[in-house]
């Protein structure tokens, strides 16, 4: 059992019809992701909005199955509070 106690962050793309392509990027390591939001003409050149972001995770889950999912995330906390543990 692991002794140090951490939060692991995790985020899973589903990609629709209409994904956002241009507007979510996903870096080569699988745990970084960066989202990109254009800025609207209609308010302006400033507009002082926030208007990209990045984020370093545990990982990054795209265009993945359900089993798959569970299987990077869940599986091991599941396993831990079966037997007892708290889901660490």
């Amino acid at each position: 059992m692991d002794a140090r106690k951490e939060v692991h962050t995790f985020v899973r793309v589903k990609p629709t019809a209409n994904f956002a392509q241009d507007m979510i990027k996903f870096g080569p390591d699988n745990k970084t992701i960066d989202i990109y939001i254009r800025k609207d003409a209609k308010k302006g050149v400033v507009n002082n909005r926030q208007t990209d972001w990045s984020f370093r995770l545990d990982g990054v889950l795209h265009n993945t199955s359900q089993e798959l999912a569970y299987e990077t995330v869940a599986k091991k906390l599941v396993s831990e509070a079966l037997i007892g543990y708290n889901g660490n």
